[in-house]
């Protein structure tokens, strides 16, 4: 057998010849560990065991609002975590998603996006501290990507050992990245003890003493295998996930045959891709039965792939002690009845069998179709009473009809509407009529005007152009031949003293509450949603949906001046976990070295950027204004 396994290791198709392949395994393990000369040290360090405890782990956009109460800046940590547990059985991990896909609107950093948060490093400290209180351990992420926007001064190890010391984060996931590097290892231990790093990308096994985490993204899943790391180091925590398909089912038989773990992640960037009840059910019944046996998981022997009575069930066999455990999968669509392994009961010997809802006798027992169940083997004494208990208490029955993972629908969340006004020289006119209006927008993950479909093959492709055609008339309106500039929007605040809920980044680059000198003519920045509205509002007007935008600015021609800005336009939608608006004609501010990147740089009347709201203080930038309609 080769050194150089794939990251998924496929069992012989045919079950006879699984024996053979299992001696072969084993000697490769001993080959690799001898060759990489690899001792497991990193995994035995106290500070570093709850790592190979961290079965379920949250990908959480830091914008949801089932989290984040946008309005008040509260984190509603206890809440997440209470549905997190009635859904999903609950997180044992949550990564903290901060900045992509909205970084590069302006020149603000990774980094810049947690302190802008409420309450900045010290907000993120007590939301870390009270989710370890529930027993969830933290991770904030690092886009290795980010090189065009504001640098900090110092390198990017640095910068994420002050954020994990000042905000007292217990992980750090790699996106993008394979592996994480020894002088980001020395910033996290100078930082804080028992720091771990998760790669996105498969980890390489020289990457294992520095790695504790590493994801299982997009594997091959034509049969269920060996997961390569975790054979070479079972302390190794895998997180199974494929973050656009709509069934979990593959993802969660790899987990459990190999004693691991799930990534749950609904909320993808903005896009809702929700996980169906029978996949809902199913990760209810892995996590309590894998943190019950993680001992066994992580430091048990393991034989994968054990033979079983049907070529449609896969087996692995976990002994440590007298108590011995089989992590079953069916991979059919009908039933399986009956013991799926070859095993006879010992005198004193409990052996039962643990299927969605039920404690049974192996005997009688039914594994769903693509379902999962659990033998366990141990003599029948008072461990057994207690494990009879527990697995009474925390094995739910499948439920068909759960409502809570219904497909979200982004709606829009208000109408534009104002009273009609005389011609004026400042303004432009559009008659009423109908228009055929084409918009473009790049295919990112987050979505365009509603969620990204990537997971369909006819979708194009991630950032492609996607052209967006409607038909629809329009009532009569004008529209402002430029936005807003500073003294204008001073006027408004000397007039009504406006005062905006959360004042963060209000106009920040006013001096001494009012523009800097030379800059009164230029478009009002540092503005959100709301603050433009107001304004709006003031002057009897509106702000232009976006279709009367692209409308406005096509037919007239407008010019953007010496330094464009982005437009907020009135459309507006959400739903219930993600809000966002569309943003229209570019700026002035574009960062360059990655396309992960917002979009940057001036834009056609004809392109659209949905824009994310995650709250005031983070909504306000430097490339954004507004311009009035009515």
């Amino acid at each position: 057998m080769r050194l150089d396994q794939p990251a998924l290791i496929e069992p012989p198709s045919n079950p006879a010849d699984r024996a053979e392949w299992r001696r072969e395994l084993a000697a490769w393990r001993n080959e690799a560990r001898k060759s990489l000369n690899y001792d497991g040290a990193a995994y035995r360090l106290p500070e570093f065991q709850w790592a190979s405890k961290c079965f379920s782990c949250n990908m959480l956009m830091v914008w949801d609002e089932k989290f984040l109460d946008a309005r008040t800046g509260r984190y509603k940590v206890e809440e997440y975590l209470e549905e997190g547990q009635r859904v999903f059985g609950g997180y044992d991990g949550i990564v903290l998603w901060q900045a992509y896909p909205r970084i590069g609107v302006d020149s603000r950093n990774q980094f810049d996006f947690y302190r802008d948060l409420p309450g900045g490093l010290e907000g993120l400290k007590d939301v870390a501290r009270r989710f370890r209180a529930k027993g969830c351990r933290v991770f904030i992420d690092y886009n290795p990507w980010d090189t065009g926007t504001r640098r900090e001064g110092v390198d990017d190890a640095e910068a994420i050992g002050q954020v994990i010391h000042d905000a007292t984060i217990d992980g750090v996931f790699l996106d993008t990245l394979d592996r994480g590097g020894i002088e980001m290892r020395h910033a996290a231990d100078r930082a804080r003890p028992g720091v771990v790093f998760e790669s996105e990308g498969a980890l390489p096994l020289e990457s294992l003493p520095l790695n504790h985490l590493s994801w299982g993204q997009w594997f091959d899943y034509r049969l269920p295998g060996v997961l390569r790391n975790r054979w070479i180091e079972q302390r190794h925590t895998i997180h199974m996930v494929r973050r656009w398909d709509l069934d979990h089912t593959d993802e969660m038989h790899i987990a459990w045959l190999n004693g691991t773990g799930m990534l749950v992640w609904e909320n993808v960037f903005g896009s809702w891709v929700g996980w169906s009840p029978q996949n809902r059910s199913m990760i209810r019944m892995m996590v309590p039965l894998l943190r019950r046996f993680n001992e066994h998981f992580s430091e048990g022997q393991w034989t994968p792939m054990v033979e079983t009575t049907d070529p449609s069930l896969f087996g692995s066999e976990w002994t440590r002690g007298d108590v011995t455990v089989w992590t079953i999968v069916n991979r059919s669509s009908t039933a399986m009845k009956g013991i799926p392994i070859e095993h006879r009961k010992k005198p004193g010997e409990m052996f039962l069998g643990v299927v969605p809802g039920h404690i049974v006798d192996p005997k009688e027992m039914e594994i769903e179709p693509k379902g999962i169940a659990l033998l366990v083997s141990m003599p029948d004494d008072e461990r057994a009473t207690a494990l009879k208990k527990y697995l009474t208490t925390t094995v739910e029955p499948m439920r068909n009809g759960e409502h809570a993972s219904r497909l979200l629908h982004p709606m829009p969340l208000r109408e534009a509407r104002s009273e009609p006004h005389s011609p004026h020289p400042d303004f432009v006119s559009v008659p009423a009529g109908d228009h055929e209006i084409t918009t473009h927008f790049r295919v990112r993950e987050c979505g365009e005007r509603g969620y990204s479909r990537l997971s369909d093959t006819a979708y194009p492709g991630l950032h492609q152009d996607l052209a967006e055609k409607r038909n629809f008339r329009l009532s009569e309106f004008q529209l402002a031949k430029r936005e807003v500039t500073n003294a204008e929007y001073f006027e408004f605040l000397e007039a009504t003293g406006y005062k905006p809920h959360v004042h963060d980044n209000f106009l920040k680059h006013w001096q001494d509450a009012k523009p800097k000198p030379g800059t009164e003519e230029e478009p009002v920045v540092y503005v959100d949603l709301e603050d433009a509205r107001a304004y709006a509002k003031w002057k009897h007007m509106r702000l232009p949906t976006d279709a009367e935008w692209q409308v406005g600015m096509e037919m007239h021609n407008l010019s953007r001046g010496p330094k464009p800005v982005w437009n907020w336009t009135d459309n507006e939608y959400g739903d219930g976990r993600t809000r966002y608006s569309l943003i229209r004609g570019g700026s002035w501010y574009e960062a360059h070295g990655s396309g992960w990147y917002a979009d940057g740089g001036v834009k056609s009347p004809q392109f659209a950027a949905k824009f994310i709201h995650i709250w005031p203080g983070v909504d306000r930038c430097e490339t954004i204004g507004f311009r009035v309609a009515r």
